[in-house]
């Protein structure tokens, strides 16, 4: 006795020793968001696009204002601050330029001379010439679909910073537009870019990691205030899982591993992942004080028969996050290992501290009531007798439900848009929509061109040709309708030597090209053809924005573009290629599902291959399986009646429900197994089973859908997903375990007779 409590205070002194460097080392964690972080880092495609960015430029690093005015832009007043504002803003030390229309000039050659003039789009300080100025503006499709919207009420500049800029440099450049944008007063405006989506989703991603620990914490406390009425049953199971999350943030902090996106939901995860082991041993502790054991026999009980039981949840738990190291994404990556890292943890610090502290304190007097005179006890016994007077009808309804949920999950489609994971009311995401109607978009487009001809060069007529055939196609049948590329300067060049007339905006003869071209290399002080054509003249490209159509129509769009390419370009002399931040994500994304699913199989695999060396009995690891695939299936109906589309946290759901929810099934299991041992019969050690083990998993159950409704909170669409479905799911993998698996054991297992040898 003596000895045990020695160890038992070795044990608190050494895990509060631990939990001390772990929260040092936790404090240091810091936050952070990049999407392309989601690019697969071995795919060609990205390869290629690093490779495409390293000839020209990045195609996400900038930010576009949008300077509202009512009733018009076209106000001597509006027009001068806008003035004022740009020349300001190109003073930060991170912008490289401010492109505008008020700052933007217009060159022309007239048909009297050969010397090339030049004039603002806009008069400024010249109101009376503002409707002649409209007028050109509007006629000039590269610069009205870009700079102004379709009724003239508001302005967009388009800032190009520094690539590659930090969270603290976009910050700092934010900063400085915020004190811009009030010093000069605009009656509206707008503004969105990779920079300011960085530093909006950090601030976010910080701000909600600590509600929902906060929520967390209250939810439990509840729990367990009704579970154990006892100050001791509320501050042992917290003490527990609160270490595990200082354990797991703290490893992440040794290693200097930052909390991404989908690690917002880790320590959601750990907190009820590290409360389900902690209910399990102090209910059995709790019962077999009840049944008149003394606080020592308890504890060692409790550890005998559902310690293994806790080792194997944690386990095929930590596998079914592992499976998402299958996941070539990086985030998904981290998410799986730190999430089944963070799952042994806790199961270390239940097989630790949890029985130190079991040993040395006192437990409530609540553990002195019979276990036949508890509140579970007059729930659970009727149950169970209801269950298996009507066992036949659940096998039927069960049945029926299993198909229905297949026909349903047949429904679900795949689909992405760039700011999927915020809703709809969310304030930055109803920006970015204000650009995809009144703009060109935000989502970057960008089209590789590669000269294939040994003979010939970008600039060469033949390969311009075929330039121009793919821009009509994009601008006629993809919605660009503004593209940057050696063509579309060209066409510039076209009309200014035309005197500005309109219908000159066009791709020129082959005489014409050749002398554009000439003086484009001539005069190209600036460097400015480098960001269209490489210093070999062999490659190119064809970049602008788009609306945010989401990947479904997109892909229906390559594919049309595809069939064009083949049947109208001549690709033995120039090639084309999609590329960009927004393709790569399209394709990462569309091969998600797969390989999400490809590691759920894994983890099924796994999972019933322990429970067959746990069993001996591939009946029973059939039996077992069933009622855990079930609830996977109901969450593809979910998706597929409700019209949820597949992507990254609609598929991450399947992994955590079937990691978590096949817990209380190892549990169930175990236990009736347990029995089976001590020479019961199965109707006996089923109802043993039943009434024991269905109030802890009953009880981590609700907990543990408690702290995943906490997720419904999140501005975030992913994670309110996650808490959504991941909540549904384990109230279906509560009912199969109550309703289904008894039934299943009741109607299928027939245990083989231990053979005896007859008396001498």
């Amino acid at each position: 006795m003596g000895d045990l409590k020695k160890r038992a205070k070795v044990a608190v002194i050494g895990v509060l020793i631990v939990s001390a460097l772990f929260a040092y080392k936790a404090s240091g964690v810091e936050f952070d968001y990049d999407f392309e972080a989601f690019f697969s880092e071995n795919d060609p495609e990205t390869k290629f696009f690093e490779k495409h960015r390293k000839r020209f430029e990045t195609d996400n690093d900038f930010i576009f204002i949008a300077l509202q005015h009512e009733p018009s832009v076209f106000d001597q007043t509006f027009l001068q601050k806008t003035r004022d504002f740009i020349r300001e803003l190109e003073e930060d030390s991170t912008v490289i330029e401010v492109q505008g229309i008020t700052e933007m000039e217009e060159y022309i050659k007239t048909p009297f001379s050969n010397a090339v003039l030049s004039r603002p789009y806009i008069h400024i300080d010249e109101p009376d010439k503002y409707e002649k100025d409209s007028i050109r503006i509007f006629s000039h499709p590269e610069i009205s679909s870009f700079f102004l919207d379709k009724n003239a009420t508001a302005l967009l500049l388009n800032v190009k910073h520094k690539q590659y800029l930090s969270k603290e440099g976009g910050d700092n450049l934010k900063k400085t537009i915020d004190n811009l944008l009030e010093k000069y007063q605009f009656q509206d405006f707008k503004y969105a870019g990779r920079a300011i989506g960085m530093s909006y989703y950090i601030n976010k991603m910080v701000a909600e990691t600590g509600m929902f620990i906060g929520l967390s914490f209250i939810l439990v406390i509840a729990f367990l205030i009704l579970a154990f009425r006892s100050l001791w049953g509320l501050l042992i199971p917290l003490t527990i899982v609160g270490l595990s999350m200082v354990w797991i943030v703290g490893f992440m902090g040794v290693l200097n591993e930052p909390i991404n996106l989908i690690l917002t939901t880790l320590p959601s995860i750990i907190f009820v992942v590290a409360m389900s082991d902690v209910m399990h041993l102090v209910s059995k502790f709790m019962e077999e004080l009840r049944n008149g054991a003394d606080k020592m026999t308890a504890v060692k009980t409790a550890y005998r028969e559902v310690g293994k039981a806790t080792l194997l949840t944690s386990l095929t738990t930590a596998i079914g996050f592992l499976t998402l190291l299958f996941v070539d994404m990086q985030p998904v990556q981290s998410f799986g290992m730190f999430t089944a890292v963070g799952v042994m943890l806790a199961f270390v610090l239940a097989y630790t501290f949890l029985p130190a502290l079991l040993v040395l304190t006192k437990p409530p007097k609540v553990s002195m009531k019979k276990n036949t005179e508890t509140i579970w006890y007059r729930v659970l016994h009727p149950s169970f007798i209801w269950m298996l007077n009507h066992r036949r009808k659940l096998l039927f309804a069960f049945i029926a439900l299993t198909g229905l949920s297949i026909y349903g999950s047949s429904l679900v489609k795949s689909d992405y848009y760039l700011l999927e994971d915020l809703k709809e009311s969310n304030d930055l995401r109803q920006t970015y929509e204000y650009f995809d109607q009144e703009f060109m978009g935000l989502r970057p487009f960008e089209l590789a061109v590669e000269v294939v001809d040994d003979s010939l060069s970008i600039f060469d007529y033949e390969v311009l040709s075929e330039m121009n055939k793919v821009e009509e196609f994009l601008a006629k049948e993809y919605g660009i309708e503004r593209t940057i590329s050696l063509v579309s300067v060209l066409k510039v060049a076209n009309r200014t030597t035309h005197g500005g007339q309109k219908r000159y905006y066009k791709f020129p003869t082959k005489s014409e090209t050749e002398d554009y071209v000439e003086q484009f290399q001539k005069y190209d002080r600036d460097g400015q053809l480098k960001i269209l054509v490489d210093s070999t003249a062999k490659y190119g490209r064809i970049a602008g924005s788009m609306g945010d159509v989401g990947m479904r129509n997109i892909q229906k769009m390559n594919k049309k573009f595809m069939t064009f390419l083949d049947e109208e370009v001549n690709t033995d002399i120039v090639k084309f290629k999609m590329t960009g931040t927004g393709h790569l994500l399209d394709i990462n994304m569309s091969l998600l599902s797969e390989s999400m699913f490809k590691g759920l199989g894994l983890a099924v695999g796994i999972v019933s291959l322990l429970m067959g060396l746990l069993f001996r009995s591939v009946k029973m690891v059939i039996i077992a399986m069933i009622p855990n695939l079930l609830p996977l299936l109901m969450l593809g109906a979910i998706l597929g009646f409700v019209g949820i589309d597949l992507k990254v946290s609609t598929a991450l759901v399947f992994t955590i429900s079937f990691g978590i929810a096949v817990d209380d099934t190892i549990h169930f299991m175990s236990k009736f197994k347990l029995e089976l041992n001590k020479g019961k019969s199965v109707m006996y050690a089923l109802k043993r089973t039943y009434l024991s083990t269905g109030r802890a998993i009953t009880l981590t159950t609700l907990i543990l859908i408690g702290g995943f409704l906490m997720l419904l909170f999140s501005d975030f669409l992913g994670t309110f997903y996650i808490g959504f479905l991941i909540s549904c799911a384990l109230l279906f993998a509560l009912i199969a375990d109550l309703f289904f698996l008894p039934v299943l054991i009741v109607l299928f297992y027939n245990p083989k007779k231990k053979k005896t040898l007859p008396p001498d």
